[in-house]
C-alpha cells in the first residue's frame, strides 16, 4: 500500500493544538502530507511546539479552499460521527480501510472543524464517509485524535482486519478539481431554469452526485452530461424561463 498518497485534510481547524497533533499523526503513520484549509493560518512555532518537532519529518501545506486542497487527489473520503441523509455519499465502516484506499490513487481525508465537523458543501466533496466506532454516552471526539485513529486503521496490516479480505474500491476516474467543475455547472443550469421547483439546485445537484459516483463516469462521459445541461439551459433561456432572484 502506498502511504504517500494519502493525504489528511483539515477543514478550517480552530486550536493550533489540533493541527500539531494531526501533524505528529501523519509523521508517526508516514503518510503522504497534511493539508489544512484556512483563512487565518496559526503561528509556525505553536506549530511546532504542539508537533513535538515532527513537522520536521512530514510535508504540510496550507489552502484557503477546500476545492485547492483536494483538486490533484482522485478519491475523496470524509469522516463524521452524525447520521445522515439518504442523498449522501455511503458510509465505510472504519476498519479495512486500509484495503478499500490501497489503489494508490491519490486519496484526501477530510475533517471537519472542532466546533462543526464536516459541514455539508464539505461532505459533498466525498465519495464515502467513515466513521470512528465511539459510545454513544460521549461520542465526540478530540481532533487530533481522531485523527490520529483514522491514520492507525489507514497504516494498520491488512492481514490484521478482522473479517472478510477487502478489495480496493475502484478510485473516480476523474479528479477532484475536473468533477468539482462539471457540478458547479451544472448547478448553473439547473439554477438557471429553476429547477426543481420550489427546492433549491443544491438538492438536485446532491442527489446526482450520488448517482454518478456510483456509475464512476470517466471524463468523456462527464463532458456528455455536462453537454445536455447547457442545452437545456440554453433551451430555457431561448422559452424565456428566468432565475428567480432569492
Amino acid at each position: 500500500m502506498r502511504r504517500d498518497a494519502l493525504h489528511v485534510v483539515l477543514c478550517n481547524p480552530a486550536d493550533p493544538r489540533n493541527v500539531g497533533g494531526a501533524i505528529r499523526a501523519v509523521a508517526n503513520f508516514e503518510l503522504g502530507s497534511l493539508r489544512v484549509v484556512t483563512t487565518t493560518g496559526f503561528d509556525p512555532s505553536d506549530l511546532r511546539a504542539f508537533s513535538s518537532e515532527s513537522i520536521d519529518t512530514m510535508e504540510l501545506r496550507f489552502f484557503e479552499t477546500l476545492d485547492e486542497a483536494i483538486g490533484d487527489c482522485t478519491r475523496v473520503i470524509g469522516t463524521s460521527r452524525r447520521e445522515h441523509r439518504d442523498d449522501a455519499p455511503p458510509e465505510w465502516p472504519a476498519a479495512g480501510l486500509a484495503a478499500r484506499v490501497g489503489d494508490g490513487a491519490p486519496t484526501a481525508i477530510l475533517f471537519g472543524a472542532e466546533r462543526t465537523g464536516l459541514l455539508l458543501h464539505e461532505l459533498d466533496r466525498c465519495q464515502a464517509w467513515v466513521q470512528i466506532p465511539t459510545g454513544d454516552r460521549f461520542p465526540s471526539m478530540n481532533l487530533a485524535h481522531a485523527v490520529a485513529c483514522v491514520c492507525y486503521e489507514l497504516a494498520r496490516p491488512l492481514e490484521a482486519t478482522v473479517g472478510p479480505p477487502l478489495e480496493a474500491e475502484a478510485p473516480p476516474k476523474v479528479p477532484a478539481a475536473a468533477r468539482e467543475a462539471f457540478f458547479a455547472a451544472i448547478e448553473d443550469c439547473v439554477a438557471s431554469v429553476n429547477y426543481p421547483p420550489g427546492r433549491g439546485p443544491e438538492h438536485f445537484v446532491r442527489r446526482l452526485r450520488k448517482v454518478l459516483a456510483r456509475a464512476n463516469p470517466n471524463a468523456q462521459e462527464l463532458a456528455l452530461f455536462g453537454g445536455v445541461f447547457a442545452e437545456l439551459k440554453r433551451l430555457g433561456g431561448l422559452a424565456g424561463v428566468e432565475r428567480e432572484e432569492p
